[in-house]
């Protein structure tokens, strides 16, 4: 039903009203009401057509972004999947070459697990099977850059727009738990919670670390650091933290020294250890799953 076809209706509504008194006024605009809720969603729906720089379509199935800048996507959406979440799923570091699977991985258990549709989101300048997001990256990982950060909140602007009325929780692991906590900061429309995964908060501290471990000299010049960016953190934001105590990458104390900068802002934050899990294993841990269920329970109430 068209919008002039409800501004039509309302009107003779309106005239009967005149014509009948006022008794039947609460019952017209009952009506009216209804009429304007059910047009609603039709309207958001009918977001305008965005063409990606590669002739995709920023459809928020395969692509998502802006007429300037894409990110590759896939999309999982299981049978009985909530109506009121997204889930967004970032992947890590890899030097620029990543796998999206479609029938394993991260993104695709988190589907299955909390029963939610999930965006497995191909960070910017990273290549896949499926094609290539815009952006920069290098085979040294130095990419969380202001100008990546902005093309991932595109992305995750567009992906607002097609899943109306839906919450968004932003989930990272590792490089891309770093890339969500300076969405949080820099563009905190992005999503509407997140969590954050074995995350090397402390970049340079955490580089630092690794070329002492690795006896490299390895430095980086691009990158942002979220623990720099904890100001920019609005006091309420819904934050949650896990990392393996086994961690001997993304060593605990990074997760630590950020969670404990963001309680001064007054974030709404915690840290959970995921016993037993290393670096990589913590995606598959209990204590990852559970979180990303309670973030997900909260944004749906």
């Amino acid at each position: 039903m068209s919008l002039n076809n409800i501004q039509k209706i309302i009107r003779h509504i309106a005239a009967k009203i005149k014509a009948n008194g006022f008794t039947r006024v609460a019952a017209a605009l009952s009506i009216a009401l209804t009429l304007m809720l059910a047009w609603l969603p039709l309207a958001r729906a009918a977001a305008p057509d965005i063409k990606c720089p590669d002739g995709k379509m920023a459809d928020g199935i395969e692509r998502a972004g802006s007429s300037q800048y894409c990110v590759v996507i896939r999309k999982f959406e299981p049978a009985g999947a909530s109506a009121r979440v997204l889930l967004v799923f970032l992947h890590g570091d890899h030097g620029g070459s990543v796998e999206l699977p479609v029938d394993s991985g991260t993104a695709f258990n988190l589907s299955q697990q909390l029963k939610a549709t999930t965006i497995a989101l191909q960070r910017p300048g990273y290549r896949s099977y499926f094609g290539v997001s815009d952006g920069t990256t290098s085979a040294q990982d130095d990419d969380y850059t202001p100008g990546n950060v902005e093309i991932l909140a595109a992305a995750l602007e567009r992906l607002r727009t097609l899943n109306p009325g839906k919450k968004i929780l932003l989930i990272g692991y590792s490089g891309g738990a770093a890339m969500t906590a300076l969405l949080a900061g820099r563009f905190p429309a992005s999503a509407d919670a997140y969590l954050l995964a074995a995350c090397p908060c402390d970049v340079p501290q955490w580089r630092q670390w690794r070329n002492a471990l690795l006896g490299k000299a390895d430095h980086w010049t691009h990158s942002l650091s979220p623990q720099g960016e904890v100001d920019n953190i609005k006091a309420g934001t819904r934050i949650s933290l896990v990392v393996g105590n086994k961690d001997d990458d993304t060593l605990p104390k990074f997760s630590e020294a950020y969670v404990a900068s963001l309680q001064t802002q007054g974030v709404k934050t915690r840290l959970t250890y995921a016993i037993g899990a290393t670096h990589v294993s913590v995606q598959r841990s209990p204590e990852f799953f559970m979180l990303a269920q309670e973030l997900a329970a909260a944004l749906s109430r």
